[in-house]
């Protein structure tokens, strides 16, 4: 079980190195304009189809993780728009490359990667110190995170995956 679960995450991060970032940085670029650098927050406005588009499609539950609080958004997706190109267009950066069910503030990871450089490598207790502030806020995350594996999940790969979008602008 263990090296299914490895072969999985190795599986999802060539998913998002080869496939899925390389479609984000032009998001990423006009995100960055349009925020002013980051300084402006993230807009979580949807609408049904971003494209109006015919083809089949579902709607994702996603929690959002911003500097002040947590909001659960409903995402149309399709193939015509993917969910992580949805999420980085308001500012939120998806934690998984196709059906994500947690997304992080951009703002948020822009601090947690100056927080990574200035500490000493230990992802589990960082994610348990997460799950510990977000719980104290009142809010509780469907699933545990947990960093098992070289390739992580959850807001560790996320951090990874952001962390190599933004070394590739």
């Amino acid at each position: 079980p263990g090296s299914t679960n490895c072969q999985k995450k190795a599986n999802q991060w060539r998913r998002w190195s080869s496939e899925v970032i390389p479609l984000l940085l032009p998001v990423f670029h006009a995100y960055l304009h349009l925020s002013e650098s980051l300084q402006l927050p993230a807009d979580l406005q949807t609408t049904a189809c971003p494209l109006n588009c015919e083809c089949e499609g579902r709607m994702l539950s996603i929690a959002c993780i911003l500097f002040d609080r947590m909001e659960h958004i409903d995402l149309w997706c399709c193939s015509c728009t993917s969910a992580p190109s949805q999420l980085l267009s308001m500012g939120l950066f998806a934690c998984a490359p196709v059906t994500p069910s947690l997304a992080v503030d951009l703002q948020v990871l822009n601090l947690v990667r100056a927080l990574f450089v200035h500490m000493s490598p230990n992802t589990t207790t960082w994610c348990e110190a997460l799950e510990a502030f977000l719980s104290e806020q009142g809010y509780q995350l469907n699933t545990k995170v947990s960093c098992h594996c070289t390739l992580c999940s959850g807001p560790c790969m996320t951090l990874t995956a952001f962390t190599l979008q933004d070394s590739l602008q």
